[in-house]
């Protein structure tokens, strides 16, 4: 693991896929130091029509997910998952914050995978899916920050990623089909690109996850960590979270020009109730 001048480092990959039917399944490999403590995670988030989401963690016997060439294999037998992802895309990367107490990077290996996800007493589920790593060597609560927005939209042919960091400065990224896009407007439902006349509609949302995930964490990580939680604001110990599976509809001056599934997600930290 790196050094941070801070004491603070957290690397945090994310993997996903959806099936044609809107089944999805999400996991999470994670591991933190904070001072001279190290405290793996790893999660996973399952969301299946008819029976909704649900979710469970541990905070032990981390296993990453394995690079090889244009493939991302994850195999964890104990939590029960095994799950490969192939690039059906060019990696991105981008630099979200930097200052003099630290940095967070952002490393999306497989925008758009061909993916599969087989979840031990569980379905498993096949399509397109996405892989990304986040890097912070600074606390995420010393970052101005108001909002953070996430998103990803497949299709077989066309996909979108986009960030938003609402803040002093904002800052926004956005790629279509692996390009830069300047200008967009990022709404719960929706996202415009007024610069290429294309217009995404995020409709049939479901709800995968809606509470305070940042306080739950916080509160399992004091068992390894004791006091952490006693260092991090109300604030964004409070902030609230959600995040949603939804239809697409990538609309091209108000003709449909394809369909496919979105992720997205908030995070606010201006609603924080107890802040």
């Amino acid at each position: 693991m790196s050094k941070s001048r801070n004491n603070f480092y957290l690397a945090k990959w994310y993997l996903d896929c959806t099936d044609d039917h809107g089944n999805t399944a999400i996991g999470q490999a994670a591991n933190m130091r904070w001072h001279n403590r190290e405290v793996p995670y790893t999660g996973l988030l399952m969301y299946e029509e008819g029976k909704g989401a649900a979710e469970r963690s541990r905070f032990e016997d981390l296993n990453w997910p394995n690079q090889m060439g244009d493939q991302i294999i994850w195999e964890d037998n104990s939590f029960g998952i095994s799950g490969w992802w192939e690039a059906d895309s060019p990696p991105l990367t981008a630099r979200l914050y930097h200052s003099e107490k630290g940095y967070v990077d952002w490393q999306c290996f497989q925008p758009r995978s061909r993916a599969s996800f087989d979840i031990a007493d569980g379905p498993i589920i096949q399509g397109l899916g996405h892989a990304e790593r986040l890097v912070f060597t600074i606390e995420p609560w010393k970052i101005p920050l108001e909002q953070a927005r996430w998103g990803r939209y497949l299709s077989e042919k066309d996909y979108l990623i986009w960030i938003e960091l609402r803040g002093a400065p904002p800052r926004q990224w956005v790629w279509y089909n692996g390009v830069a896009v300047e200008g967009a407007v990022i709404e719960d439902e929706a996202v415009h690109l007024p610069q290429l006349g294309l217009h995404l509609e995020l409709g049939s949302s479901s709800t995968l996850e809606e509470e305070k995930k940042i306080l739950h964490i916080v509160q399992s990580l004091v068992e390894y960590v004791p006091g952490f939680n006693r260092t991090v604001p109300r604030f964004f110990l409070h902030a609230g979270e959600h995040k949603w599976r939804s239809r697409g509809k990538l609309m091209e001056r108000g003709l449909v020009k394809n369909e496919g599934w979105a992720i997205h997600q908030l995070v606010d930290f201006t609603r924080a109730e107890g802040s």
